[in-house]
């Protein structure tokens, strides 16, 4: 068998895993991580179409639903990559080196409940049971209690049971998985690669490192990670009708690393048409209907929470990559992704919906307290599973899932729905009166400034003119005052030259006079 993750530095395609979740500035930024979750590729022959999805049918908002438009992920002439040809064929029975470190990861039970009384009770409760079909029912209870199956090794016993059940046409779920599996070894090597989804499934497993468990090679991991395209591409292959999604295959490596290579394929195939079928559809229009219930399931937890949510127009598109992986692309702690596969193999298709409500309304303080902004809410709520990293809380929030799945069961969620239909429309009917209120009170605060700044204008102009006339009296007040002082000087002095030529007796006075007075004359004053 080739391998198909070659190396992973010669492998093209665009990460977005490493997407800043704080950038709040920019949505785009918040919601890249769903630009690429779902793919629809083309197969050869056909001629590549983007599916339509009718608006009318989701109650989210337009940014929503144009930001996970599948045309933003058919494939284009850069979405190419290069397979590492030199690479050195390889099967796990060629290699025991490698096989045997599977198995003591698979066998691996170091796990310590030392500290920890009610996992050693359920332990040996577990090691007590016969693991058949005829106790499927205390397997199933089990598998719900606190703690689940506590660990891989009555995972891989207790699962086939479980997935198996419906389809028992067999004495053992061995013995169904060994039919099953002999379907999938007739398939070729040239039949995956010939696969329409074969490209894009490769491009997404090379991207799986954090997946896997640090305790594991990287020559383990290698042949692990083709080998999971294998499995997923045979799963294809087998029903034509299932259209690969992007997240898909974080739930397949996550039974592998339970049930190993051959066995996880009779699993992942029955899981996906008990529970995944809805996310396998040609659109996504079947997966927005199953996530739009979430909000209704909030709002009867903690109404202030969903009408927060809603008046921020926010929609469901944070709890998308929730549902279609079973939280496993969002949790880093695999102990605690593996507890949910115990709880979800056993429960409805819905629950995971169920236990996204009980988490985000658990959050109320802090969705609460911030702004009724798109970008900000969506940042934060979509980061809420990540956080969990305890046992003890998620236990918490399995119990509370189950107490809202038995209140609000699947077949009472179409009437909460229509009451949360209502309720939007209600809150859209206030947003909007709250508009317009606002955009009122702008008009008519502009318009008083308006009023004040032209009032003001003129009371200055009128200041500024009394200020010019009183100036100009001023002036004129000051000019014939001048000119008084003037005259009175000239005559003064005329009176007393006169009065002195008299005095002294000089004769021809009136020619002196003359020419005196010509002289003052000459003075401007």
């Amino acid at each position: 068998m080739n391998s198909h993750a070659g190396k992973v530095d010669l492998v093209k395609f665009i990460d977005c895993e490493n997407v800043d979740d704080d950038d709040t500035d920019s949505l785009a930024s918040a919601l890249s991580d769903y630009n690429n979750i779902f793919y629809d590729a083309p197969s050869i022959e056909e001629t590549k179409t983007q599916a339509s999805l009718d608006n009318s049918n989701f109650r989210t908002s337009n940014f929503c639903i144009d930001s996970i438009d599948t045309s933003l992920n058919e494939p284009s002439d850069n979405d190419s990559f290069i397979l590492d040809e030199d690479n050195e064929n390889f099967d796990f029975d060629d290699d025991r080196e490698t096989e045997k470190e599977f198995e003591d990861y698979l066998n691996d039970e170091n796990d310590n409940f030392e500290d920890c009384e009610e996992k050693r009770l359920k332990l040996k409760k577990l090691e007590s049971l016969n693991l058949n079909f005829d106790n499927y029912e205390v397997i199933q209870k089990l598998a719900i209690e606190k703690y689940g199956f506590v660990n891989k090794k009555f995972r891989q016993k207790a699962w086939p049971i479980l997935i198996l059940y419906k389809n028992r046409s067999m004495s053992s779920p061995n013995a169904l998985i060994d039919s099953s599996l002999k379907i999938y070894d007739q398939m070729t090597e040239s039949q995956i690669k010939n696969n329409k989804y074969y490209n894009q499934v490769t491009l997404d497993v090379v991207r799986t490192l954090k997946r896997f468990p640090p305790e594991i090679s990287d020559k383990l991991r290698h042949k692990l990670q083709n080998q999971l395209i294998d499995n997923i591409c045979k799963i294809l292959i087998k029903h034509e009708n299932l259209h690969y999604y992007q997240g898909y295959h974080d739930i397949c490596i996550t039974f592998l690393l339970v049930s190993g290579v051959s066995n996880s394929i009779p699993l992942i195939e029955h899981i996906t048409l008990t529970h995944l079928t809805s996310y396998m559809e040609s659109t996504m229009e079947g997966t927005l209907k199953l996530l739009l219930n979430i909000m209704p399931l909030i709002d009867t937890i903690n109404s202030q929470v969903s009408e927060h949510i809603q008046r921020a127009e926010l929609g469901v598109i944070f709890g998308l990559s929730w549902l279609i992986t079973w939280y496993s692309h969002v949790m880093d702690n695999l102990k605690i992704i593996l507890r949910l596969y115990d709880f979800f193999i056993a429960s409805h298709p819905l629950m995971p919906v169920y236990l996204g409500a009980v988490m985000v309304s658990d959050h109320a303080e802090l969705i609460l307290e911030i702004d009724c902004d798109m970008a900000s809410l969506h940042t934060v709520i979509t980061k809420i599973p990540s956080k969990i990293n305890s046992s003890e809380k998620i236990e918490s929030y399995i119990q509370k899932a189950l107490h809202l799945f038995k209140i609000h069961p699947p077949e009472s969620l179409e009437e909460l729905n229509q009451k949360w239909l209502e309720k939007c429309q209600q809150i859209q009917e206030e947003e909007e009166l709250k508009r317009q209120k606002e955009e009122e009170f702008y008009l008519r605060q502009r318009f008083k400034n308006d009023k004040n700044n032209q009032q003001s204008n003129k009371n200055s102009k009128i200041v500024k003119n009394k200020k010019f006339s009183l100036i100009r009296l001023k002036e004129n007040r000051l000019k014939p005052n001048k000119f008084l002082f003037g005259l009175t000087f000239t005559v003064g002095v005329a009176a007393v030259a006169m009065y002195a030529l008299n005095s002294n007796g000089i004769k021809d006075t009136p020619d002196l006079v003359s020419k005196f007075y010509q002289f003052l004359t000459l003075k401007d004053f």
